[in-house]
């Protein structure tokens, strides 16, 4: 759906076009996220990094565990 300069969209049009591009903006936020995630483990000093290694290897070999 294009727009020119003098048209403008109804409320059901902007609403549409919302739901029908929200999935590229959750992506969008996704990859966001992981970044964020990525660049705080990047910075994270090697003596941490291990100790919380050793504490998810911990939980997930844990009896019960998913």
């Amino acid at each position: 759906m294009g727009v020119g300069d003098d048209e403008m969209m109804t409320e059901a049009e902007i609403d549409a076009e919302f739901e029908r591009t929200q999935p590229i903006g959750n992506a969008i936020n996704a990859l966001a996220q992981a970044e964020l995630a990525v660049a705080a483990v990047d910075e994270m000093p090697p003596d941490v990094a291990v100790r919380v290694g050793d504490t998810l290897r911990n939980l997930c070999n844990r009896k019960g565990a998913p």
